[in-house]
């Protein structure tokens, strides 16, 4: 495929924590010295060898989410740089990013500048950590089931559990305590669905993460936010957002929030005219959850390993 010929629409779909890998990153970062420099701010910003800890881990430390968002954001905005470079004047439209990856949307649309994007994951990483530590909990994938059923037997079990993320009708990811989780496993598994444990370290997009949305309030109004030159479809509405208020409201409940991840790609995939969704990610999933859609085609996504 020849992207600088193509007129169709471009959206940019930016990944989220969940599946960091010892060694993500080293065949990027020093690769020129823009990517260089994002690695720099990376590190500079959170005080933290980002790149040594991307390569050698240890494991139980990258998944830390003060080490993860971080990281993963740094991947994010290397990737897009690079893959910017290749694509040219094509038509971007949209960009929308998985959790934490809303914020690398943001900077895609030119809402924040590349200092205050880690600035702002800095800070939302530590916020989470805190609250994660007095609130203990993790976060479960379940395939072949969509929020409507999911919903029903979370009611049923009166268990303490929350939809973190309502991925499209057959993938959905909740969250809870570890009691309770451990408990709703169970259940799941007697009903036939084979949960996946996440890699993170706390249950986002829930209930126990309430501590922190008033400290991200507070922090976000202040923060430099510019309105996005194109739509930036919001994990917490499943629409595009232009005013920097709501933006920063958004982003305040988005700890707390379902992502809803099925509504959003639902509206891009909603145009008439077909959009080439690409995927900006170490490893390619998001457009794997494309394909759960009735109107999407596989010839509509691009890794963005594929650009270079």
């Amino acid at each position: 495929m020849d992207l600088n010929k193509t007129s169709q629409p471009v959206v940019f779909l930016f990944a989220g924590q969940g599946n960091p890998v010892i060694g993500m990153g080293a065949d990027l970062w020093n690769i020129n010295q823009t990517t260089c420099a994002i690695w720099d701010c990376a590190s500079d910003i959170s005080g933290m060898d980002i790149r040594r800890l991307c390569l050698k881990g240890p494991m139980n430390r990258l998944i830390q989410t003060t080490v993860q968002q971080i990281a993963v954001t740094a991947m994010n905005i290397t990737l897009y740089t690079l893959c910017k470079d290749k694509l040219g004047d094509m038509r971007v439209t949209g960009s929308c990013g998985h959790s934490v990856g809303e914020y690398s949307a943001l900077y895609a649309a030119g809402a924040v500048t590349l200092e205050n994007l880690f600035r702002l994951i800095h800070l939302r990483s530590q916020v989470m950590d805190e609250v994660s530590k007095k609130y203990k909990g993790y976060m479960l994938a379940v395939r072949g089931i969509d929020n409507t059923a999911l919903s029903q037997m979370i009611n049923e079990s009166e268990l303490p559990i929350d939809i973190s993320c309502d991925n499209s009708h057959r993938q959905q990811v909740v969250g809870g305590t570890i009691a309770a989780l451990n408990e709703f496993s169970r259940q799941l598994r007697a009903a036939g669905h084979e949960p996946v444990k996440l890699g993170v370290s706390g249950a986002w997009h829930t209930r126990l993460m309430a501590e922190g949305v008033p400290l991200m309030r507070k922090y976000l109004s202040d923060a430099e936010i510019c309105p996005p030159q194109h739509d930036v479809v919001m994990n917490v509405t499943g629409r595009a957002e232009t005013e920097p208020v709501k933006i920063k409201e958004n982003l305040s409940l988005h700890l707390t929030h379902t992502v809803k991840w099925a509504d959003s790609m639902s509206l891009f995939l909603g145009n008439k005219k077909p959009t080439l969704f690409i995927e900006i990610s170490h490893k390619a999933y998001l457009g794997k959850v494309l394909m759960d859609f009735v109107n999407f085609k596989p010839e509509m996504t691009l890794h963005c390993r594929g650009l270079f």
